[in-house]
């Protein structure tokens, strides 16, 4: 496929940076609620008497504001999707090339934020005053020692203590290297989507049932593969939606019954609780809400003119560094104002972890974008030299420039 179709196939998935980007403040939303042991979902057990703040935003739909969990779903959809489809777009995929560029582009800015989060551990001593088995207490490091910072970038292995948003990059990076397999199952569910989506939803139910990471959140990843398989079946569908005079009826009853079904396990209330099977069931549905709101963001124009506008493409683009350094400034800002209300170091971490990231997308991401072209252009042209054809391995440099591809 030429560069021209591939731009045209691709340009309507800007609105899914802003999308990135929306989920990426939730979560930070979700972490620095999380500071309150009174938060419902908190580790520790938070409880929020009916009628109250906490209960407001936990229990109605307003709790789409802190649905941090449900954001990274909605991430590794996003993920499954965009990184699925050059696979599927572009003939001759290079291979050879993308395994190195996709490890250098995740693994840059983890390390680097590893780095930073052990300055900002090592800034003020981590010790909780709340009581052992909160978030607080349980995201704090004591003891800091640089053993944490190997354990933090070993993503497969390790332990992500200084920086405990790092286990989603665990499964991203997992998934990164299991493609092929990914692709390979979205290509051969294409016909029948509809039972690749509910063996998605199954499989998630199942792992959430079974205590299985990999059960409940791979699924995620495949229901973005089956988007990119059927983008263009999708693209075609909206158009004829578009031309309709329901569409926007019909539009909105997908983005609100999407979102409201991402935090079905919310709406039922805490009730929930002593109906664990109800909590799994609506857990392996979320996959499924996620797709529905990438569709309808694809889809509907309205809403796909919001996701491009200039402040959640904004987000979008420090998205990835918003995610990875917002959690130690949380942690530093909450004990350097200790003794304060809860949501006093708030008030200084959220701007200032707003400033990091941007920082840190100039820094660090953009330049790792460069560096996994780099790896990936090496790693093809030393397999094209040691064991590809002896023509390709005298093909000018500006053809083979034209042929490069982007993770």
């Amino acid at each position: 496929m030429d560069e021209k179709t591939l731009t045209k196939n691709t340009a309507r998935l800007t609105a899914l940076d802003g999308l990135r980007g929306l989920a990426a403040v939730v979560v930070v939303f979700h972490h620095a609620l999380y500071t309150n042991p009174e938060f419902p979902g908190a580790p520790g057990g938070g409880h929020a008497p009916v009628g109250s703040f906490m209960w407001w935003i936990s229990y109605t739909p307003l709790k789409l504001a802190s649905a941090g969990v449900e954001s990274v779903i909605v991430f590794f959809v996003l993920s499954g999707l965009v990184v699925t489809l050059p696979v599927v777009r572009r003939r001759g995929f290079d291979w050879v090339a993308y395994f190195p560029r996709r490890v250098v582009r995740l693994m840059v800015p983890v390390a680097a934020s590893v780095v930073l989060a052990a300055a900002w551990v090592a800034a003020i001593p981590q010790i909780s005053t709340q009581p052992s088995g909160t978030w607080l207490s349980n995201s704090s490091t004591p003891n800091f020692s640089w053993e944490y910072i190997v354990k933090a970038i070993d993503l497969l292995g390790g332990d992500g203590q200084i920086n405990n948003p790092l286990w989603s990059l665990r499964w991203e990076l997992a998934f990164s290297l299991l493609l092929p397999v990914f692709a390979i199952a979205a290509l051969a569910v294409r016909k029948w989507w509809i039972g690749g989506l509910a063996l998605a939803c199954a499989l998630t139910w199942l792992g959430a049932h079974a205590g299985s990471g990999e059960l409940e959140y791979f699924p995620a990843f495949f229901v973005g593969a089956i988007i990119a398989v059927r983008l263009d079946v999708v693209r075609d569908a909206a158009a004829r939606i578009n031309a309709r005079w329901f569409r926007h009826p019909l539009w909105a009853g997908l983005t609100v019954g999407s979102a409201l079904l991402l935090i079905a396990p919310w709406l039922v209330g805490p009730g929930v609780g002593s109906i664990p099977e109800l909590d799994n069931v609506l857990k392996g549905l979320v996959p499924l809400a996620a797709a529905g709101l990438v569709v309808a963001v694809l889809g509907w124009t309205p809403l796909r003119v919001v996701f491009e506008s200039r402040p959640l493409q904004f987000l979008g683009a420090i998205s990835f560094s918003l995610y990875l350094v917002h959690v130690p400034i949380i942690l530093f800002s909450t004990y350097l104002f200790a003794g304060q209300a809860w949501y006093v170091p708030l008030l200084f971490a959220l701007p200032l972890a707003v400033l990091v990231a941007v920082g840190f997308t100039w820094l660090i991401e953009k330049r790792s974008h460069g560096w996994s072209k780099a790896a990936g252009e090496w790693a093809s042209a030393r397999y094209r030299t040691w064991f590809g054809p002896e023509e390709e391995t005298r093909e000018p440099a500006e053809a083979r420039a034209t042929t490069s591809t982007r993770a």
